[in-house]
């Protein structure tokens, strides 16, 4: 089941620009998706000459992710989720982990681009026992985050914050630490 979906609009989708590499792409290349061009191609072999074992660390990454919401759905019992800046969708998605272990988590997924949107309309399915969503959401306005993922999600209990690769796109750290603290700051203690 999904609710109250923000889905892009043909404006946002006819910005996407293919002949430009992109790096939710170039990730998805590297974890051996299918929806990559061939300028992310190109650019993502780039950077594997500067850092040989980026496709390893990638798919680390991706264990790292299906370990820790196994973890934390499984061993600590939460079933709520809030996963910002998601990229697109490949193998293991946080939804689909939590819901092996606990077919009613809720999940929401949060990203503010339109190719990542569109993927995820498509392909970011719920349990019939839970909930999947996505918003279009920036992250350097936590509190429209919060507001928005407050439709699904119960911020009086326990959330698992994921911020999955995308702090590394905020340059500065003193914004990065801020706009953490104001997700935090929703979030229940413990």
């Amino acid at each position: 089941m999904a609710e109250g979906r923000s889905i892009p609009d043909q404006e946002a989708l006819s910005k996407i620009d293919t002949s430009v590499p992109h790096s939710a792409r170039i990730w998805n290349y590297w974890m051996g998706g299918k929806d990559n061009y061939e300028v992310d191609r190109v650019a993502g072999d780039a950077y594997k000459e500067v850092a040989p074992n980026i496709e390893t660390m990638a798919r680390a990454s991706r264990g790292y992710l299906i370990r820790t919401v196994t973890y934390v759905a499984g061993e600590l019992g939460i079933r709520q989720f809030l996963d910002i800046g998601t990229g697109l969708p490949t193998y293991d998605n946080t939804h689909q982990v939590a819901q092996r272990v606990a077919p009613e988590s809720r999940i929401v997924y949060v990203d503010n681009d339109p190719l990542v949107l569109r993927h995820a309309q498509a392909l970011l399915t719920s349990t019939p026992e839970g909930v999947t969503d996505y918003i279009d959401a920036d992250l350097h306005e936590p509190e429209k985050i919060i507001e928005a993922a407050a439709r699904i999600l119960d911020f009086g209990r326990p959330v698992a914050l994921m911020l999955m690769g995308i702090l590394g796109h905020i340059q500065d750290y003193g914004e990065a630490v801020s706009i953490v603290r104001r997700l935090q700051a929703a979030l229940p203690s413990g």
